[in-house]
């Protein structure tokens, strides 16, 4: 039992749950021959934990545009059991540039998706795509990718910005959602056909917008994860470094968050 809670269940039910989908995924990837890693605070996890960060209520995983791609045609054209995937391709009013992977018969319902009565509300873990960029034009590339991402949200009314911004927003909303989907994904991918050195998680800019090896995302070496074992970038600590300093050291309790209070319903 652990001492951290998550909607009033014992967070490891909810690792439980997101550990299921994590294996699904990985075994589709594995079958399909596509490039999937643990991402962000999931590879801290891995590698100082061998498993979750004990208050942590996400997985985040990364491919390779080109793998991310053929995983979501492959899930769109067999449809499985466990998980659902959640994208503008699946779901149109999606509203994220980056993809959620649901399990089947639980509730994980987040406040600002609330709304969108039709979206699939299950337990999640998220999967960026990372993209091809160029240095000096990836800010104007995520941008983009933000703007047609907002405007999507103000046409379905969940936009929580400025009224400023929802302003300029509103004059495309307009458009019907193919466009608006159709936009943001030639955003993310204008680079796409380029053999570039770099690539970032365009669909996704937190943490800092800065350009990360190609390698890092294609190099992949397994490592332990609870009982189970998933790839992770070979330059882990390279990437970890960079992105979160001295990930090793663990933060004082007074510094852990507390979890999911965006959460409005929730069924493990």
């Amino acid at each position: 039992m652990s001492k951290y809670t998550v909607c009033g269940y014992d967070m490891e039910l909810l690792h439980e749950r997101m550990l299921e989908i994590a294996v699904e995924v990985d075994r589709i990837c594995r079958e399909q021959g596509l490039r999937c890693s643990l991402y962000g605070g999931s590879v801290i996890g891995a590698v100082r934990h061998n498993g979750f960060i004990p208050w942590d209520h996400d997985i985040d995983m990364a491919m390779p545009r080109k793998d991310y791609d053929k995983f979501v045609k492959y899930m769109l054209k067999n449809p499985n059991e466990k998980i659902f995937f959640s994208n503008y391709k699946s779901e149109k009013r999606y509203p994220n540039n980056w993809g959620k992977v649901r399990l089947k018969g639980t509730v994980f319902l987040e406040k600002e998706l609330a709304p969108i009565a039709e979206l699939e509300k299950g337990v999640f873990i998220d999967l960026h795509p990372i993209d091809n960029i160029i240095p000096c034009f990836l800010k104007v590339q995520t941008r983009l990718a933000l703007f047609w991402s907002c405007v999507g949200k103000v046409k379905s009314g969940i936009y929580s910005g400025s009224k400023k911004k929802a302003a300029v927003y509103k004059m495309f909303s307009w458009l019907p959602y193919s466009v608006i989907n159709s936009m943001r994904a030639s955003a993310m991918k204008m680079f796409k056909h380029l053999p570039t050195q770099n690539v970032y998680k365009v669909a996704h800019p937190n943490n800092g917008i800065y350009p990360i090896k190609r390698e890092t995302f294609e190099k992949l070496i397994e490592h332990d994860f609870e009982d189970k074992k998933f790839y992770i970038p070979e330059n882990y600590d390279e990437f970890l470094r960079k992105r979160y300093g001295d990930y090793m050291q663990i933060p004082p309790e007074s510094e852990v968050n507390e979890c999911c209070t965006s959460i409005v319903e929730c069924k493990l």
